[in-house]
Protein backbone atom coordinates (compact mmCIF):
# COMPACT_ATOMS: atom_id res chain seq x y z
CA UNK A 1 0.00 0.00 0.00
CA UNK A 2 2.80 2.37 0.92
CA UNK A 3 4.53 1.80 -2.46
CA UNK A 4 1.34 2.76 -4.28
CA UNK A 5 1.29 6.12 -2.50
CA UNK A 6 5.02 6.82 -2.96
CA UNK A 7 5.18 5.84 -6.63
CA UNK A 8 2.78 8.58 -7.93
CA UNK A 9 4.54 11.14 -5.74
CA UNK A 10 7.98 10.18 -7.06
CA UNK A 11 6.67 10.11 -10.64
CA UNK A 12 5.23 13.57 -10.17
CA UNK A 13 8.50 14.81 -8.67
CA UNK A 14 10.45 13.39 -11.63
CA UNK A 15 8.05 15.06 -14.04
CA UNK A 16 8.44 18.43 -12.30
CA UNK A 17 12.25 18.12 -12.37
CA UNK A 18 12.18 17.16 -16.05
CA UNK A 19 9.93 20.08 -17.01
CA UNK A 20 12.12 22.43 -15.00
CA UNK A 21 15.21 21.22 -16.84
CA UNK A 22 13.56 21.67 -20.24
CA UNK A 23 12.48 25.18 -19.25
CA UNK A 24 15.98 26.05 -18.12
CA UNK A 25 17.44 24.73 -21.38
CA UNK A 26 15.03 26.95 -23.27
CA UNK A 27 16.30 29.96 -21.35
CA UNK A 28 19.91 28.91 -21.82
CA UNK A 29 19.61 28.75 -25.60
CA UNK A 30 17.50 31.87 -26.11
CA UNK A 31 14.03 33.10 -25.50
CA UNK A 32 10.96 31.69 -27.14
CA UNK A 33 8.71 34.27 -28.75
CA UNK A 34 5.36 32.58 -29.24
CA UNK A 35 3.69 35.66 -30.75
CA UNK A 36 6.84 36.78 -32.61
CA UNK A 37 8.59 33.58 -33.75
CA UNK A 38 10.97 35.38 -36.13
CA UNK A 39 11.95 37.91 -33.43
CA UNK A 40 11.01 40.86 -35.62
CA UNK A 41 9.74 42.92 -32.72
CA UNK A 42 12.76 41.96 -30.63
CA UNK A 43 15.25 42.85 -33.39
CA UNK A 44 13.53 46.15 -34.19
CA UNK A 45 13.46 47.08 -30.50
CA UNK A 46 17.23 46.55 -30.27
CA UNK A 47 18.01 48.40 -33.52
CA UNK A 48 15.64 51.26 -32.69
CA UNK A 49 17.19 51.69 -29.24
CA UNK A 50 20.70 51.73 -30.71
CA UNK A 51 19.78 54.22 -33.44
CA UNK A 52 17.97 56.52 -30.98
CA UNK A 53 20.93 56.46 -28.58
CA UNK A 54 23.30 57.40 -31.41
CA UNK A 55 21.09 60.34 -32.38
CA UNK A 56 20.69 61.38 -28.76
CA UNK A 57 24.47 61.45 -28.27
CA UNK A 58 24.99 63.32 -31.54
CA UNK A 59 26.73 60.55 -33.43
CA UNK A 60 24.77 61.17 -36.63
CA UNK A 61 27.31 59.50 -38.91
CA UNK A 62 27.04 56.18 -37.06
CA UNK A 63 23.26 56.58 -36.79
CA UNK A 64 23.08 56.99 -40.56
CA UNK A 65 23.93 53.28 -41.01
CA UNK A 66 20.34 52.57 -39.88
CA UNK A 67 18.83 55.19 -42.20
CA UNK A 68 17.36 54.41 -45.61
CA UNK A 69 20.36 54.70 -48.00
CA UNK A 70 18.47 57.23 -50.14
CA UNK A 71 18.16 59.54 -47.11
CA UNK A 72 21.47 58.92 -45.32
CA UNK A 73 23.50 61.88 -46.64
CA UNK A 74 20.59 64.28 -46.14
CA UNK A 75 20.13 62.89 -42.63
CA UNK A 76 23.75 63.67 -41.65
CA UNK A 77 23.75 67.14 -43.19
CA UNK A 78 20.42 68.19 -41.64
CA UNK A 79 21.83 68.50 -38.12
CA UNK A 80 23.71 71.49 -36.76
CA UNK A 81 27.19 70.88 -35.38
CA UNK A 82 27.36 69.02 -32.06
CA UNK A 83 29.38 71.98 -30.80
CA UNK A 84 26.18 74.04 -31.14
CA UNK A 85 23.36 71.57 -30.43
CA UNK A 86 23.24 69.22 -27.45
CA UNK A 87 20.57 66.57 -26.90
CA UNK A 88 20.10 66.01 -23.18
CA UNK A 89 17.45 63.31 -23.05
CA UNK A 90 14.96 61.31 -25.09
CA UNK A 91 11.75 59.39 -24.60
CA UNK A 92 10.51 56.70 -26.98
CA UNK A 93 6.90 55.69 -27.30
CA UNK A 94 5.85 52.13 -28.01
CA UNK A 95 6.66 50.58 -31.40
CA UNK A 96 3.52 50.25 -33.50
CA UNK A 97 3.66 47.50 -36.14
CA UNK A 98 1.53 47.56 -39.26
CA UNK A 99 0.01 44.09 -39.10
CA UNK A 100 -1.58 44.27 -42.55
CA UNK A 101 1.88 44.49 -44.18
CA UNK A 102 3.10 41.34 -42.46
CA UNK A 103 5.04 43.27 -39.82
CA UNK A 104 7.37 44.77 -42.45
CA UNK A 105 6.65 48.33 -41.31
CA UNK A 106 6.54 50.00 -37.92
CA UNK A 107 6.41 53.50 -36.50
CA UNK A 108 7.88 54.97 -33.33
CA UNK A 109 7.60 58.51 -32.00
CA UNK A 110 10.65 59.75 -30.09
CA UNK A 111 10.91 63.08 -28.29
CA UNK A 112 14.37 64.51 -27.69
CA UNK A 113 15.17 67.34 -25.30
CA UNK A 114 17.88 69.65 -26.59
CA UNK A 115 19.49 73.06 -26.25
CA UNK A 116 21.94 75.23 -28.14
CA UNK A 117 25.21 75.86 -26.33
CA UNK A 118 24.85 79.64 -26.76
CA UNK A 119 21.33 79.69 -25.26
CA UNK A 120 19.90 78.37 -22.00
CA UNK A 121 16.54 77.67 -23.64
CA UNK A 122 15.64 73.98 -23.68
CA UNK A 123 13.38 72.75 -26.48
CA UNK A 124 11.92 69.50 -27.73
CA UNK A 125 12.43 67.87 -31.08
CA UNK A 126 10.11 65.08 -32.17
CA UNK A 127 11.27 62.35 -34.49
CA UNK A 128 8.79 60.06 -36.15
CA UNK A 129 10.74 56.96 -37.06
CA UNK A 130 9.23 55.01 -39.97
CA UNK A 131 10.94 51.61 -39.87
CA UNK A 132 10.79 49.05 -42.65
CA UNK A 133 12.39 45.78 -43.63
CA UNK A 134 12.50 44.09 -46.99
CA UNK A 135 11.71 40.44 -47.49
CA UNK A 136 12.01 38.04 -44.59
CA UNK A 137 15.14 39.52 -43.04
CA UNK A 138 15.33 41.40 -39.76
CA UNK A 139 17.45 44.12 -41.35
CA UNK A 140 15.42 47.16 -40.32
CA UNK A 141 16.02 50.62 -41.82
CA UNK A 142 14.48 53.92 -40.80
CA UNK A 143 13.05 56.87 -42.68
CA UNK A 144 13.31 59.58 -40.01
CA UNK A 145 11.04 62.59 -39.93
CA UNK A 146 12.10 65.36 -37.52
CA UNK A 147 9.57 67.92 -36.35
CA UNK A 148 10.71 71.03 -34.51
CA UNK A 149 14.40 71.00 -35.41
CA UNK A 150 14.10 73.31 -38.41
CA UNK A 151 12.67 76.31 -36.52
CA UNK A 152 15.43 76.19 -33.94
CA UNK A 153 18.09 75.63 -36.59
CA UNK A 154 16.77 78.69 -38.47
CA UNK A 155 16.89 80.81 -35.30
CA UNK A 156 20.47 79.74 -34.71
Amino acid sequence: MRDMIRRPASTLACLVVLLSMVGNLGCAFGEIYWTDPFKREFSLDRIQSRYTALVRFGNFIKASQYVDPEMASEFVSSFPSQDDLVFTDHESEQIVFEEETGRTNATVRVTYTAYYTHSPVVFEVTEIQHWYREGVTNNWLVRPEFVGLEKFAAAH
